[in-house]
């Protein structure tokens, strides 16, 4: 065959189907697999990228979730701590009370022995249920009666000794130190190397154990915590919680403690609590020295700078750094009960280990899915290109060969007006079809901006509306936190003005239970049981009134009756309880008549409450001054003391409720705080105010005025 003949043949004009054909495939498939391309690559980009977002997201969430349980368990160790506390606290409040006058009795005296291979007296007859030990390497230097007759009364303290070392597994031994030396402990230490001890042992009472517990003030009810020390018996490390023990006098009556060994403390705790052998967890004091840690990590541990990898700075945080050679996650955590910290090292790629194994396996089935999906998409769309091309070439090639007819037909002569017609029909109607369009879409556009028009008056009206709301949900929310932060601060002070009554209560009780106070003294303790319960009653009795009284749920009983009446009574009410309290009452009618609209008894209440509080918070024989005065329309009614008054700074919070001067609580005059504020409350209810200020006249005391509205049968 002729090479020329078939580039001839290759150029030679084709038809125009064919050509509209070929151009409208190359213009489809070109671009579309272009664009499958570009696509793909986009999207894998863009995969890749979530990909790494997606997986450092997950790690902070799982970092979270870490910080989240190193929090619990340090909630965890600080509640273990805190069973010792409260073991050693209840020790602390039998042992003061055992040791207070009203509480001591006879006991059995003490025979002493002295052993000379422990060097040490203790009971000649003991019944092996706690120990008395008194260490001295002078066996003439015999205990002192007075040192002899404390460790008797302290054999007292074994059913709680023997109760809270059972039922609380971190301790280990409990005891009581007398300040002349000399203990009671329990249980007596049984082990390996019991006979004889590894160094000289000194005076108790220059042990740690001893002199920390001294660190605490008289009438505190605190734990002090010792740093980790060798335990002066073969039992290892350990530390120690320990209080003193103060009589009524506030004369010091010895120390009782709980001990906790390092190896309990860490089987018990921390191996419990942290079973990962790739992580180390770890216990460090207040000056960041170590005092307990997971075996597996000791080696370790001895290698790091501990002051400088667990610092102030980088407290209750997590961090990523180089250790050892080794890119590992240290977290930290402070403990709330002693401020130790509690440490935790775990090399980073056995923490995030599974995150990346599973955002690859992730990845790489995203990727074969994305690569398939896009595979099979481009396959449809040529498919489909091509079914669009061979559809329009039958459109467009219909009309052209009607019209190469209709040339056709021209070239033989034979001319049809008609196609002329048809075509300036054609255009015709196209321009009609054009300007109905236009018409219609003009029409469209003025429903359109009419619409628009009623939709923005529409939004105005509602945005206003919602603007009203979110005024008034602002004004709720507020309330709520208000009332939010009332109810938290109510049950805190329920239960701090509850928990002394209950805790002697059970106190008492345990003692009574356990045989430790005799059946002679049992009546004693009884009516100090009855005492404290009378205190809560009164207590609920207040609160309960004071609820009554904010929510108006209170029935008062309205009368109409005479002010200046009203005064005498209450005057000829007091003057009887003045003279027998021997103090000056002072009273001054300035004006008669008036009624008052109200309830008698609610309103004798705020003045019973006003000439109390006088009395409380001034000294014996000082005088009260009680005042009415009436004015066009109001009676007010004054009560003066000369007390050590109110500061300047606290006069505005004295009628809220719980609100006491003394910030401590624990003053010696009695009350809850909930009197002012219950007589403000009635103040409130019947339309009037209760107001205080200092006493000018006298320099020194305070005036509470109670204005109440007079009664107008006009109106």
């Amino acid at each position: 065959m002729n090479p020329l003949r078939n580039i001839r043949a290759l150029l030679r004009p084709r038809t125009f189907a064919f050509q509209m054909l070929a151009a409208m495939l190359s213009v489809s498939l070109i671009p579309l697999l272009l664009l499958s391309v570009f696509a793909g690559q986009t999207v894998t980009s863009q995969l890749n990228h979530f990909n790494e977002l997606n997986t450092a997201l997950i790690e902070k969430n799982y970092i979270s979730m870490y910080e989240a349980n190193i929090e619990e368990q340090v909630r965890a160790i600080d509640t273990e701590l805190r069973l010792v506390e409260d073991a050693v606290l209840l020790s602390k409040a039998l042992a003061e009370s055992i040791f207070s006058a009203d509480s001591r009795k006879e006991v059995q005296p003490i025979a002493f022995r002295y052993d000379t291979v422990k060097k040490r007296f203790t009971e000649e007859h003991s019944d092996g249920l706690g120990v008395i030990s008194i260490r001295t390497d002078n066996p003439l230097q015999y205990p002192s009666p007075e040192q002899a007759y404390d460790l008797a009364l302290s054999k007292a303290l074994l059913p709680l000794f023997q109760s809270e070392s059972s039922r609380k597994q971190n301790i280990v031994s409990m005891y009581y130190i007398h300040p002349k030396s000399g203990s009671f402990y329990y249980p007596e230490y049984t082990g390996q190397g019991s006979d004889t001890l590894p160094t000289p042992i000194n005076e108790l009472t220059s042990y740690n154990f001893y002199s920390d517990a001294l660190n605490v003030r008289p009438k505190k009810n605190q734990v002090a915590w010792t740093k980790p020390y060798l335990d002066i018996t073969p039992r290892g490390w350990m530390f120690t919680a320990t209080t003193p023990v103060y009589d009524e006098h506030r004369v010091l009556r010895g120390v009782v403690a709980a001990d906790v060994t390092i190896e309990r403390f860490v089987n018990n705790v921390l191996n419990t609590r942290f079973g990962d052998e790739d992580g180390i967890a770890l216990l460090l004091d207040t000056d960041h020295e170590l005092i307990a840690a997971q075996q597996h990590g000791a080696n370790e541990i001895e290698q790091l700078d501990l002051a400088a990898l667990f610092s102030e700075d980088t407290l209750n945080s997590f961090r990523s750094m180089q250790l050892g050679g080794q890119q590992k996650v240290v977290f930290s955590r402070a403990i709330p009960s002693t401020n130790w910290i509690l440490g935790y090292i775990i090399p980073e790629n056995k923490l995030l280990e599974p995150i990346h194994t599973a955002t690859e396996q992730l990845s790489s089935q995203m990727g074969n899915q994305l690569a398939f999906q896009l595979s099979l998409l481009a396959l449809v769309a040529v498919a489909l290109c091509i079914l669009l091309s061979f559809y329009l070439r039958s459109k467009v090639t219909r009309p052209v060969n009607q019209l190469a007819g209709a040339f056709a037909e021209m070239g033989e002569g034979q001319f049809k007006a008609a196609l002329n017609d048809t075509r300036t029909l054609e255009f015709n109607q196209l321009l009609r079809s054009f300007n109905r369009m236009s018409q219609n879409i003009r029409e469209l556009m003025e429903q359109q901006t009419e619409l628009n028009q009623q939709l923005e008056h529409k939004v105005e009206l509602r945005t206003e509306e919602l603007r009203d709301m979110n005024y008034e949900l602002e004004a709720r929310v507020e309330e709520l936190l208000r009332l939010e932060h009332w109810r938290k601060e109510l049950f805190m002070n329920i239960s701090h003005d509850l928990k002394t009554p209950i805790t002697l209560i059970r106190g008492y009780i345990e003692a009574i239970n356990d045989g430790t106070i005799s059946g002679e003294d049992t009546g004693i303790f009884l009516r100090r049981i009855y005492e404290d319960i009378q205190t809560i009653n009164q207590f609920v009795r207040n609160l309960n009134e004071l609820s009554l009284l904010e929510t108006r749920q209170l029935d008062a009983k309205y009368t109409v009756f005479a002010a200046d009446g009203f005064f005498r009574d209450m005057v000829t009410k007091w003057e009887a309880y003045m003279k027998l309290e021997r103090r000056p009452f002072h009273t001054m009618q300035l004006a008669d008549g008036g009624q008052l609209r109200g309830d008698p008894h609610l309103i004798s209440r705020i003045i019973d409450n006003l000439i109390d509080n006088a009395m409380k918070y001034s000294e014996a024989g000082s005088p009260i001054t009680f005042t009415m005065e009436l004015t066009n329309h109001d009676a007010f009614f004054r009560i003066m003391d000369t007390g050590s008054g109110i500061p300047e700074e606290a006069l505005p919070y004295v009628f809220n409720s719980f609100y006491r001067v003394d910030k401590s609580r624990n003053s010696g005059i009695p009350g809850s705080g909930l009197g002012l504020s219950i007589a403000k409350e009635i103040a409130d209810m019947h339309g009037g105010q209760l107001t205080v200020m200092s006493n000018d006249q006298s320099g020194h005391g305070c005036i509470f005025s109670l204005t109440l509205p007079l009664f107008d049968a006009l109106h």
